[in-house]
């Protein structure tokens, strides 16, 4: 029966509405953001996000307007206020991800990047999260904490991304390997002819990569050699026309030159110390690449700082003359 006119009955209802909660709204304005900034550099396309796998976005790289081999894959995290993740050091942030998120990321042929995206201040920070747990095994464990380097940046005002971003697809190619011999591993014991034609067909293929690989790993080692024969001539060479300038350099070089610090960081060196550690590690006809590196960073280090300190100590010793040579090789040298 209709209610009467003039008064009636108030019926009142709560409309049943989808909720749109915060987190939602931060995590589609990171997504928006983050897929401006990186179009910048490369194709990025969202893939159908309905199942929350741990990848929101594909990419290439573009150079030159021209899509490259270096693709990857993208984890996309907003938050309103990025610093409530920073270290106590607020050198990093941290983010802690699941393991099975881990364990997927890591059958995929590409590598994922997982981007933090500060909102507010329009800033989005970076990593290769999968470098953190090589060799570690994550069994018992249902999350992993992620460390994000505070320098490893980009936002709408970088006009190229880091060499460092290109590096780290190449690097995962590299620890790719590792999954190639699990996989032959779940085959390494057959019985069927097909399989054993098979088998042996891969081994091939990688036995012709493996050569091309130590092949690729001699330039290097040489490259670097030369490097570091060229860095110590020289620096030996600086260290000859110093010691020629006894009373100017006695003031600040009392051991002399070649017995005076010029590296810096805890392990302080004198290019004579440096000059014995590249001999002992020749005579002891062992190759590492990472003491090898090491020992050109630590000798290129001196002779920037022992060519500037020569500079220095030229135009004390002669002011009102001009040597072009120690300008020309600073220029070389230092860029200045």
């Amino acid at each position: 029966m209709p209610p009467a006119e003039g008064g009636g009955m108030e019926i009142s209802m709560k409309e049943k509405l989808p909720t749109f909660t915060l987190n939602q709204s931060v995590g589609n304005r990171a997504a928006s953001e983050l897929q401006v900034v990186m179009q910048k550099f490369s194709v990025f396309q969202e893939i159908d996000t309905s199942q929350d796998l741990g990848i929101d976005f594909i990419g290439t790289i573009i150079e030159n307007c021209h899509p490259t081999k270096y693709n990857f894959n993208a984890q996309c995290k907003g938050t309103e206020d990025s610093e409530i993740k920073m270290n106590s050091g607020k050198t990093e942030f941290t983010y802690s991800i699941k393991t099975q998120t881990i364990n997927y990321w890591r059958q995929k042929k590409d590598v994922t990047f997982l981007f933090l995206v500060d909102i507010k201040k329009e800033i989005i920070f970076w990593t290769a999260p999968l470098r953190e747990v090589e060799n570690c095994d994550l069994s018992k464990q249902d999350s992993v904490t992620i460390h994000i380097p505070l320098n490893n940046c980009i936002s709408s005002k970088t006009d190229c991304l880091s060499s460092n971003f290109k590096y780290e697809i190449i690097r995962y190619y590299a620890c790719f390997g590792q999954e190639i011999v699990s996989q032959l591993n779940q085959i390494q014991y057959i019985n069927d002819d097909n399989d054993i034609t098979n088998m042996l067909e891969l081994m091939a293929v990688l036995e012709k990569n493996m050569v091309l690989v130590k092949n690729k790993y001699d330039e290097i080692i040489n490259e670097l050699n030369n490097k570091i024969e060229e860095d110590l001539k020289c620096t030996l060479k600086y260290c000859v026309r110093l010691d020629q300038m006894d009373e100017v350099v006695r003031r600040y070089c009392p051991n002399g030159i070649f017995n005076t610090k010029f590296s810096s960081g805890a392990n302080e060196k004198t290019i004579k110390e440096c000059k014995l550690e590249l001999e002992q590690y020749v005579e002891s006809d062992t190759i590492s690449y990472e003491r090898l590196y090491e020992l050109s960073k630590e000798i290129y280090e001196i002779r920037c700082n022992i060519l500037g300190f020569l500079r220095e100590m030229v135009y004390e010793d002669m002011p009102f003359i001009n040597h072009p040579d120690i300008d020309e090789e600073c220029i070389k040298v230092l860029g200045y």
